[in-house]
This record gives C-alpha cells, structure tokens and sequence, in this order.
C-alpha cells in the first residue's frame, strides 16, 4: 500500500486497488517476514539483487538513433536507424565475446567501447573516416556515461524506500563497465538507496556466470547480520531469462523475471516454470501474498 501510494504507476487506481487492497478469498497470505532461530522476524529476503537496464532503467530511445544522432553532430551522415541498431548489437555481441567483462583487466572500458563503436557503424554498412571517428566516438562514450539518455521507472526509487524501511539489503548486479557505479546511478539519483554495486568489468566475470553471484553474496556478507547469508536468502530481479533468472537459480538464488514491456518469447515449458513481473509493485506482491509458497514462487 505503500508503494502504491508513493509512485505513478502505469495502470488505473481500480487495477491498484483489485491487486494491492482486495485479496481474492482463493489467495492464501503470507507475511514478508520469517522467525530465526531465536524467535526474531527477520525478512524473507534479507538481500534483494537487481539488474539495471530494461528492471530499473529504460532508454529515452534507441541506441541506433543516438549514435546517427551523434554522427550527424559530427558531420558524418548517418545510415538509417534500423541499420545502426542492428549493426550495434552484432558489434557488441562480437566485441564481447572477444574481450569479455568490457576487456577485463586487459584495456579500458573506453578502449573496449571504441572497437564496438566502429565495428557497429562498419556492419551497418558506413566506414567512418579516421579524421572524423575521434570526435563521433567522444560524443557516443560521453552520452552513454551520463544521465542524459537513461530514465528510472516510476516504481523504482518507491520499491528502494520500501526495502530500505524493512531493513533489507539491496544491490546491483550488472553486465556493465564502471560507469553505472561512477556516474549514471549516481547522477540519476538512485546509487544512495543502493547498498552495494557489482559490474562484470570491475570483478571479471558476467552473468550468468556463479562468480559474479557470489561476488554479491561476499558484498552482502559484509553488512551486520548478515555474515552467513547464504544464496537460498536472496533474491535476484533482472530482465534477461538466461543471464538474470538461470543465472541466479544456477547459483542457489531466487529469481524473479523482470518483463517490462510484456515482449517475452519464452516456450511453454519455460513459462508454465518461471516466475514473471511486470514491474515492482508486482515483485511487492509476490513477495508479500500467495505467490510465495513452498520455497518457491509460483504463478
């Protein structure tokens, strides 16, 4: 309720109150909080663990017609969007499966994000000219590292306060370079209500990987009470099935699998067995009703 009360969310106030405030007589409550050994409550989920782009940030439009619209400020015309948007996934999956985690320990994020740059305008089918690609790459890298083409969901920094009025740890886990922690999170007003941040370039692993789960478990680790979390207790949210939801399970988590947009393709057998949300008013829900059960979330 108190979500709801905090955040513009994106349906109408009779769908809230159907969903928050009247609980159908077939749903079975279960508190948020659990009983240790000693009798205290403590939170179901002591430790929560979010992906960043697509669970907490969006877009403010497409990659494709920010890098054209950098190379046209740059006197380079640019090739449709379309082509610069698939050029740029082609690129970045090729760039990464080179030089994984952003080029690790091996070059800079800046240098990994000047190959990927190039490579993306060359598979689109546009060579910039050396003389003219130093000044169109500034202008990319600087965009991507500043608040300017991101936005937070509505429901983002409410569910933060939330968890933080019930004492529970949250932090990022993301396929990301530096620059979430150093300036984009920050500057959009959201690092303050996190507790800790894991990127693949600064620990040298990426989802779906264990390591970079239980690099998140050590941080967590560290906060009072919590010395032996173990991976049972927490709960991972992201949008990817395979980096985010089979990531976290593989390791031992909770997950819970993030469809902003209502576009998954997942098979029947997939969906019949995963947990999905649509935002963070419906992670609230899982958690606090019926959809809780057993050790596991079930629709």
């Amino acid at each position: 309720r108190e979500l709801l009360n905090s955040v513009r969310l994106r349906m109408s106030w009779a769908t809230c109150a159907r969903r928050l405030l009247v609980r159908p007589a077939a749903r079975r409550q279960f508190t948020f909080t659990s009983k240790d050994s000693t009798g205290k409550s403590v939170p179901l989920f002591p430790v929560i663990t979010l992906d960043v782009t697509g669970t907490m940030l969006s877009y403010k439009g497409s990659v494709g017609q920010w890098y054209c619209s950098a190379a046209k400020r740059s006197g380079i015309p640019c090739v449709n969007f379309d082509d610069i948007e698939r050029g740029f996934r082609e690129s970045y999956k090729e760039t990464s499966e080179k030089y994984p985690c952003f080029g690790g320990s091996t070059m800079t994020s800046k240098e990994w994000w000047k190959i990927c740059v190039k490579r993306s305008f060359e598979l689109a089918g546009q060579a910039v000219p050396s003389h003219k690609f130093e000044r169109l790459f500034q202008r990319i890298y600087s965009l991507f590292g500043s608040p300017r083409i991101y936005e937070a969901f509505d429901d983002v920094t409410p569910f933060l306060n939330w968890a933080k009025r019930r004492g529970i740890v949250v932090g990022v886990v993301s396929n990301s370079d530096e620059r979430y922690v150093d300036g984009v999170l920050p500057m959009l007003d959201i690092a303050h209500d996190l507790d800790f941040m894991i990127v693949s370039k600064k620990v040298g692993c990426e989802k779906p990987e264990p390591d970079i789960f239980k690099a998140a478990l050590k941080s967590a680790r560290q906060f009072p009470g919590l010395q032996d979390l173990r991976p049972e207790q927490v709960l991972h949210i992201g949008d990817n099935y395979i980096k985010d939801y089979c990531g976290a399970k593989d390791f031992g988590c909770h997950g819970l699998l993030m469809n902003r947009y209502d576009d998954f393709d997942l098979d029947d057998s997939k969906a019949k067995s995963v947990p999905v949300v649509h935002d963070f008013l419906e992670v609230v829900e899982s958690i606090s009703y019926a959809k809780y059960h057993g050790g596991r979330f079930v629709k």
